[in-house]
């Protein structure tokens, strides 16, 4: 299990921290700072330090400037249980994910934080592990912390844990998955339709026989999601995908390698590769280069995710961008909407985009 806190822009070393009463006190060093020194210094009133922190969009710029140096030369912390007590809010938004090391999550997370930063909201992230034992109890965790709204992803956990964030009246937004016969906020590109999109462009190339390197799907409904979406596709145009050439593994480039040399191996070998991540796609491209094969012709390798390294392959992945950055966005806006009362829709679908490469081409053999 693993919680860390959430980082701010430097521009903005103090929105993230709201809620303040005027003359709120904070030990800042050996001595203690108030709103009023703050006030003094920056040659404003209280109210408008107060406001400073509260609603900050209502400050001119050149007054924030002020106040944020003031709060700088002062070493100035606001008073976290104060602001809570005050408010009755943490301004602190939970996030918990299934890993730090997918670039992924965290392209999502740091968008989310800057626009949460914004509203002064500070972001609190965890990670599960994919463990659904260990999210339950970080759920716990963070209901403990105070957080004023949650971000998870995927819509499939533990029994109870909605009924538990709805008892406790804790904002939640799901990410990562759609299902629009599910009624729970959810935000997020369309993984099926992604997947779909994906391998219809390979069939449409004339390729028939296809492997596919997916997530372990137990625990994972975006796993299952993405290997739904290529199996339908491929299953429309009369071709099968059988079980056999569906492939497991955790997310490494070493999988994607070693997956490559396996089917090649095989009387029929595959003439395309769907990979559920670049990751996988990644490592399956550089063994191919390894092995002296020729891409596309001997071998059409597709990934999926975008990493800013796909574009920079030799050839270039052909990829799906899931639109990361404004799902982050849109995920903190809803939780911003619903902690201020307003009841915003309930699913937002960004659009994903197919990056087409040199990774992908007509079969050869």
């Amino acid at each position: 299990m693993q919680i860390r806190s959430g980082h701010f822009s430097d521009d903005r070393p103090c929105r993230a921290h709201r809620g303040l009463k005027e003359g709120g006190a904070q030990v800042s060093g050996p001595t203690k700072t108030n709103l009023l020194d703050v006030a003094r210094k920056a040659g404003v009133s209280q109210t408008t330090v107060s406001r400073y922190f509260n609603e900050p969009g209502k400050i001119r710029e050149e007054t924030r400037k002020r106040i944020s140096q003031a709060i700088a030369e002062l070493d100035f912390v606001p008073s976290m249980t104060a602001r809570t007590l005050a408010m009755s809010r943490s301004h602190t938004i939970g996030a918990i994910v299934p890993t730090f090391d997918h670039a992924l999550f965290a392209r999502e997370l740091n968008d989310m934080a800057d626009q949460l930063s914004k509203a002064g909201y500070a972001l609190l992230i965890a990670s599960d592990q994919y463990e659904p034992g260990q999210e339950t109890d970080l759920v716990r965790t963070m209901i403990g912390r105070n957080v004023d709204g949650l971000l998870l992803v995927g819509l499939e956990r533990e029994p109870g844990i909605y009924d538990l964030l709805d008892r406790r009246g804790v904002p939640y937004v799901t990410t990562w998955t759609i299902d629009r016969e599910v009624s729970r906020p959810q935000v997020g590109a369309d993984k099926f339709a992604a997947a779909h999109e994906i391998a219809d462009h390979l069939l449409d190339l004339g390729h028939q026989r296809f492997a596919v390197i997916e997530f372990p799907v137990a625990n994972n409904d975006r796993a299952r999601t993405r290997l739904r979406g290529f199996r339908t596709a491929i299953e429309e145009r009369g071709l099968s995908l059988p079980n056999e050439v569906v492939f497991e593994e955790p997310p490494t480039y070493e999988a994607g390698g070693r997956i490559l040399r396996s089917i090649l191996q095989s009387d029929a070998p595959p003439t395309a590769l769907l990979c559920g991540t670049d990751v996988f796609a990644i490592g399956a491209l550089l063994e191919a280069k390894r092995l002296g094969l020729n891409l596309p012709a001997e071998i059409s390798i597709s990934g999926f995710d975008n990493l800013p390294i796909a574009s920079l392959l030799d050839p270039p992945l052909t990829t799906i961008d899931l639109a990361v950055r404004e799902t982050g966005q849109l995920a903190a806006r809803y939780l911003l909407r619903k902690i201020e009362g307003v009841d915003p829709p309930s699913i937002s679908v960004p659009r994903h985009e197919l990056i087409l490469g040199g990774s992908t081409g007509r079969p050869g053999r």
